[in-house]
């Protein structure tokens, strides 16, 4: 156990942008966590807001530009800053923590705008009309979902760099994998709203299909036709990125052995804080949701 921290420590010290996930599974737990967060703190990088979070988030590089996706249809310029984007929806409860990190400096970046939207637990977008998420697809509930604000909200990051959100587990719709979007803004001003700024990055976070299939066998998942749900491999956005680092969250149960307790999400973001996008912008396939 001490070969691997030392391993990890002399890692960090010499290039902290190339610490392996291969390698903090090698060292193990919470006593690599505490240390390489000790290490990473010295050096300016991002500090954890929440000894939850510690562990997880160490697991990303921070100093790594996480790629661009595309924005998708459903993006609504709401700007509604508020932590807990819950609403009415129903499903099993979901801490979102995104640390948003200068890949240029390697430092966290503080009141940074993060803004995110994703579909309900029946794959229903709120504020839009085009929802069809699937065969069991229901027209009052389509009619419902186009005047609602649901699962939409901004929040500003911490000094830690560190934005957090109250919300559900993602569901799925015909023709994408389950995932969060995300756009970080900068230089904005936030009130009840945020207004002005410029958008530095536009991505999307995903799921692990092994955790989605356990959530998809509880309520209020369960009972929709599961042999329409993409998964990751098969996402025509995800697909050619999958084994990138900056997508998928870390998943930690908020209670052990109870899926239905929820979980915490965490994930470091990278981005260029000089860049600036017009919106719609990004790569990573066509304009699916």
């Amino acid at each position: 156990m001490s070969n691997s921290i030392d391993q990890l420590n002399n890692q960090v010290e010499t290039d902290p942008s190339n610490i392996s996930r291969r390698m903090i599974l090698m060292a193990g737990g919470a006593t690599i966590a505490a240390s390489a967060v000790g290490v990473r703190l010295e050096r300016g990088t991002l500090a954890q807001s929440t000894p939850n979070a510690s562990l997880p988030l160490i697991e990303a590089s921070t100093c790594i530009l996480t790629p661009e996706m595309t924005e998708g249809p459903y993006y609504l310029d709401l700007e509604l800053i508020r932590q807990n984007i819950t609403e009415d929806r129903t499903g099993i409860p979901l801490k979102l923590q995104v640390a948003v990190a200068d890949a240029t400096a390697c430092t966290p970046i503080e009141n940074a705008a993060v803004d995110i939207w994703h579909c309900d637990s029946h794959g229903y977008y709120s504020g839009v009309s085009a929802n069809m998420p699937g065969p069991d697809a229901d027209q009052t509930d389509i009619a419902e979902a186009a005047t609602a604000t649901f699962l939409r909200g901004i929040q500003l990051t911490n000094a830690d760099g560190i934005a957090e959100f109250e919300t559900i587990y993602p569901g799925w719709y015909i023709g994408r994998t389950i995932h969060i979007h995300l756009k970080v803004h900068l230089d904005g001003e936030a009130g009840k709203t945020y207004e002005g700024g410029h958008t530095t990055h536009t991505g999307q976070l995903f799921f692990d299909d092994a955790v989605t299939d356990q959530v998809m066998q509880l309520e209020p998942y369960s009972g929709r036709p599961d042999e329409y749900r993409t998964l990751n491999e098969s996402d025509g956005i995800l697909a050619d990125h999958i084994d990138e680092p900056g997508f998928f969250v870390t998943l930690t149960q908020t209670t052990e052995g109870k899926i239905e307790a929820g979980f915490l999400a965490t994930i470091v973001i990278g981005v260029d804080p000089s860049a600036e996008y017009a919106d719609g912008a990004g790569g990573g396939g066509g304009p699916q949701g």
